[in-house]
């Protein structure tokens, strides 16, 4: 009760001393010694602020001054405090004599200038201040004038933004837009954001050497052109010069024999390239290869039989005949089983060779049954085949009958089975080759091939020999199984109706070789700077390497660059490159006709680690790339990030909980105080 009357009496001291403290100094001036007091005296008054003008329009980059007015009652002071908003640019700015500087890079559209009485800052004014918007000339150029096309540019609204692109010419590369003498990018397509002036980018082109690298294999043996640069398109001859005692044996590429003249030609260069003159001496002999053949019965002949010499990178035909009433039960290449085939043919050899071929009875045919027309053990007939037959209602007469009237009329073989006689009768003429394998006629198989469901002729075929695939894969310790499906669009792209004919019937062999070489280094500094450009940043190229495919028939080898549809590659992947949460693709750099280059990024199709397996239609130069995934360090780093946020956030929450008790604290303690 008594600190309650305290706590009273002191509130109204306080009170009393505020109200004497405004009296008491009055009253001493009155009453004090030499005190005088002015009745006279005025207060100051403003009465208003204007500025003048009220409007302006005021370019960028240049300065305005204002008028201010400041009236008003008694002495007063006119001094005034000058302000402007609205600016984007810490460069625009209003001084104390009201000049407004509007800065060159300023991006707004207005500006608001006030003026404020320093006497009475309830008096005030405001003037609108317009900034106009500019055009501004966007320019594009090439450099040199002929490397290529540009386009875009033109008159852009200030702020606004231009799309520049730039397209080379045949034999030209694009390096980049410049602006005044320095690079802003290297994209062929580039836009120009927030233009705020006149300004000319250049498309810099750059002219496309080729190198063309000519060694000899034998110093001694002769000398050739020497080693050259030139430009893309540009054309030029190569020559070699054999010395005494030697001769020139061809031009090489990439371990192909590409020409066998002394003087050749090359037109139309489109990217570097290395070639070899091949010399020997005179009085050297090529290389040659034994191949042994023989049958293992008296049953039929194998043509030539015996040893047969070959020359390296030559071949050789071998044609298996069944005596009558026997088959080709099967064929042994190197001791190894390659089926039931009429004809098999060495290609390039360069080794030693040995073939052999079983011989089996024919059954007896039935003719009260139209499946008894095949060979038992015939790996090529078809179920299918079998089920037409026995839909069939003619008899084996008509048939035969039928079929000998279509082979005489319309197709020649060329191979009519003459055997041995049975009753004086000559044995009639039937298909040959793979139809012959496969038990298949020539009308029939015309009906498929021209019906485009000649899927299982063209599997007989490798079967028989008549179609050859060969994989030559660096890639692979292990010979490759073929399946003519992925071969399918190289058949069809090189083989017509008429030619798929007549190789089914063993009159024209077709070979397919699809090369997968490892460059081992020499792949051209062209190719290596077209994969460092194109690939994605982090990717690192582990191997460089070439796919090619080259077709032949009657003789001639055709190579393709390019397929409608895509054949599936198979790579095992380098020893040198194998590692754990590591991820590999496929990169391809294509010539195409008109002399462009093409990048593409192809994807790993399986999911074997020590494969890469991927699809395509061209045939160029490619390397293998791969990026490293290390998982558990970002996991490790994201899990740390996060604990230390969360350390963090409860070292705050700690805080304010302590700052918080204490303010309680305080203030109960001063209450009880």
């Amino acid at each position: 009760m008594r600190k309650k009357w305290i706590y009273c009496l002191g509130a109204y001291l306080l009170l009393a001393q505020m109200f004497l403290s405004d009296i008491l100094p009055c009253y001493a001036a009155q009453i004090g010694v030499g005190a005088s007091v002015d009745s006279t005296a005025e207060t100051p008054l403003i009465t208003s602020v204007s500025i003048s003008p009220g409007t302006v329009v005021v370019p960028k980059g240049e300065t305005y001054a204002f008028i201010v007015s400041v009236s008003g009652e008694g002495v007063f002071s006119g001094a005034v405090a000058w302000s402007v908003s609205g600016q984007t640019s810490r460069n625009t700015f209003i001084d104390s004599n009201g000049v407004l500087n509007v800065a060159s890079d300023e991006t707004a559209s207005s500006l608001i200038v006030k003026v404020v009485s320093k006497e009475d800052s309830s008096y005030s004014a405001s003037a609108l201040v317009t900034l106009p918007v500019s055009d501004y000339l966007i320019q594009v150029k090439a450099s040199p004038e002929n490397g290529g096309s540009v386009y875009g540019g033109g008159t852009v609204r200030e702020g606004g933004y231009a799309v520049i692109s730039a397209v080379p010419n045949d034999g030209f590369t694009f390096e980049g837009w410049a602006l005044n003498g320095n690079q802003v990018s290297r994209d062929s397509q580039y836009t120009v954001n927030n233009v705020r002036g006149d300004a000319a980018y250049v498309a810099e082109f750059k002219k496309v050497i080729c190198r063309i690298n000519v060694n000899v294999n034998d110093i001694n043996g002769g000398t050739a052109t020497e080693s050259r640069d030139i430009n893309y398109g540009e054309s030029m001859a190569l020559e070699a010069w054999a010395k005494e005692g030697y001769q020139f044996d061809g031009w090489t590429e990439n371990g192909k024999t590409v020409s066998k003249d002394s003087r050749m030609s090359l037109n139309r260069v489109t990217e570097s390239r290395t070639f070899t003159a091949v010399f020997s001496r005179k009085n050297e002999q090529p290389k040659t290869y034994t191949i042994t053949a023989t049958a293992s019965s008296e049953n039929g002949t194998i043509t030539p039989a015996g040893k047969s010499t070959v020359k390296e990178g030559e071949g050789i035909l071998y044609t298996m005949t069944p005596k009558s009433g026997y088959a080709v039960s099967n064929v042994y290449v190197d001791g190894k089983s390659v089926g039931w085939m009429n004809s098999f043919n060495f290609a390039d050899v360069r080794e030693n060779h040995t073939i052999s071929v079983d011989f089996a009875e024919s059954p007896a045919k039935d003719k009260n049954s139209a499946a008894a027309t095949e060979k038992p053990d015939q790996p090529g007939k078809k179920a299918d085949q079998k089920e037409d037959t026995a839909k069939d209602n003619k008899t084996d007469q008509d048939k035969k009958e039928e079929k000998s009237d279509r082979d005489n009329d319309i197709y020649e073989t060329g191979d009519e089975a003459s055997g041995k006689e049975d009753g004086g009768q000559k044995q009639e003429s039937g298909p040959t080759g793979t139809l012959k394998h496969l038990g298949i006629s020539v009308e029939e198989a015309e009906r498929l091939v021209k019906g485009n469901n000649d899927a299982e002729l063209m599997s007989g075929a490798l079967e028989s020999g008549d179609l050859q695939v060969t994989i030559h894969n660096d890639f692979s310790d292990q010979k490759q199984e073929i399946s003519y499906y992925n071969f399918e669009a190289v058949v069809d792209y090189f083989l017509s109706g008429e030619e798929k004919l007549k190789m089914l019937q063993g009159n024209e062999p077709v070979t397919i070789d699809l090369y997968i070489e490892n460059t081992n280094g020499k792949e051209t500094p062209q190719v290596q700077q077209g994969f460092a450009e194109n690939k994605l940043p982090g990717m690192n190229i582990g191997q460089y390497f070439e796919v090619s495919l080259a077709a032949s028939k009657a003789g001639e080898t055709q190579t393709i660059s390019e397929l409608p549809t895509t054949l599936q590659v198979v790579l095992e992947v380098p020893e040198h490159l194998r590692a754990e949460k590591r991820r590999f693709y496929v990169l391809r750099l294509h010539t195409k006709e008109d002399g462009s280059r093409e990048f593409a990024q192809l994807a790993d199709e399986d999911d074997n680690p020590d494969t890469i397996t991927f699809s395509t239609d061209k045939f160029s130069p490619y390397a293998i790339a791969y990026i490293d995934w290390n998982e558990g360090k970002e996991a490790g780093t994201t899990a740390k990030s996060r604990r230390a946020r969360n350390a963090a956030g409860i070292a705050i929450v700690l805080l304010a909980v302590v700052v918080t008790v204490t303010g309680v604290l305080y203030i109960a303690g001063k209450r009880r105080r």
